[in-house]
């Protein structure tokens, strides 16, 4: 009895291994290539890597990195626009990092999601002090 018990006891936490580490992994590609466009509490849109590829891509510098000093990826406006979202006066970009909010003006400074190494999103751009920078980008929350 005590080998049957012992043998089911391994199976169940071969099991319960397994199922960890496969979720681990999905929610890593999860987390990693999907950032959601919200309005008024309403996902308008989701893009994943492949979607964001095909929008235009931009190059900016950014001396101030203290990384990479060339960030690319879309704008944050096309990534809107394509979105859905209109009338967009302010959005919160949320992610790892604290929350930073930017008004209509500063989205038009060629403020983009830079598509990291990793394949994880960066807000960046030429005019943005590296403290505003958001890494990991997971939504961009529209006149909130």
């Amino acid at each position: 009895m005590r080998s049957i018990g012992a043998r089911v006891r391994v199976a169940v936490l071969a099991a319960q291994l397994s199922a960890a580490a496969l979720g681990g992994c999905a929610g890593r590609e999860a987390s990693a290539a999907l950032v959601a466009v919200r309005e008024n509490g309403a996902v308008l849109a989701t893009f994943a890597l492949p979607r964001l590829r095909d929008l235009p891509q931009l190059e900016i510098a950014t001396p101030q990195s203290r990384g990479a000093q060339v960030q690319r990826g879309p704008s944050v406006r096309s990534v809107l626009e394509a979105g859905g979202a209109t009338a967009v006066e302010r959005v919160r970009v949320e992610g790892r990092d604290p929350a930073q909010t930017l008004i209509a003006a500063e989205i038009g400074q060629r403020v983009i999601l830079d598509i990291t190494k990793r394949e994880t999103l960066k807000l960046a751009g030429p005019q943005l002090p590296v403290d505003r920078w958001v890494r990991d980008v997971t939504a961009l929350v529209v006149n909130p």
